[in-house]
């Protein structure tokens, strides 16, 4: 009877040790994580017109404080804009991607890119922003990134932004990001 209960307890110990190899190769073992987030900086001023940090939008006109690769049409008017950029990490073997942004210092939250379009960087709304199987995709000026449109308050340095995404698979990530001039 001992030497059944013992045999039985090594099957067992086989068993387990075996599901738990086969639930590490090929199956999710993480998902999107975020590293390094951070907000720009922004102000606005009593109308609600942008000042400052990201200066004046004009069609073909690189906007002010966000650097000479970043121009837009002036489809926002004189709205108060800002950008947050983060890395986003892939833990696991299956491919994923943010599909959407909230935050409540911003009426709008848009995922966008920046192109080059007849010789000029121009920002560019896109479905989903792309994270590889066990790979990383950076959010930073001049390319992807998360547009704040629509500023609730201003964004001082030191400050904190939450910001909500949400994946394709339909995981949220819940960001608190520190604010900083570029």
């Amino acid at each position: 009877m001992r030497r059944l209960f013992v045999l039985l307890a090594v099957a067992m110990m086989v068993v387990g040790l075996a599901g738990c190899g086969a639930s590490q190769s090929g199956t999710q073992t993480g998902g999107i994580t975020v590293r390094d987030p951070w907000v720009r900086a922004a102000m606005m001023n009593m109308a609600g017109d942008q000042s400052g940090a990201m200066g004046n939008m004009q069609q073909g006109t690189p906007m002010a404080g966000m650097g000479s690769d970043h121009s837009h049409g002036n489809e926002y008017g004189n709205t108060a804009v800002s950008a947050a950029y983060m890395v986003l990490v892939n833990n696991s073997s299956a491919a994923d991607a943010i599909v959407k942004a909230e935050s409540d210092v911003a009426k709008s939250v848009e995922l966008h890119n920046v192109i080059m379009e007849n010789n000029v960087m121009q920002m560019r709304p896109v479905e989903a922003i792309e994270v590889p199987a066990n790979g990383q995709t950076e959010l930073k000026p001049g390319g992807l990134h998360v547009m704040l449109i629509g500023l609730t308050r201003d964004l001082k340095e030191g400050d904190e932004v939450l910001i909500k995404l949400t994946t394709r698979s339909g995981k949220t990530i819940e960001v608190k990001a520190p604010v900083r001039k570029p």
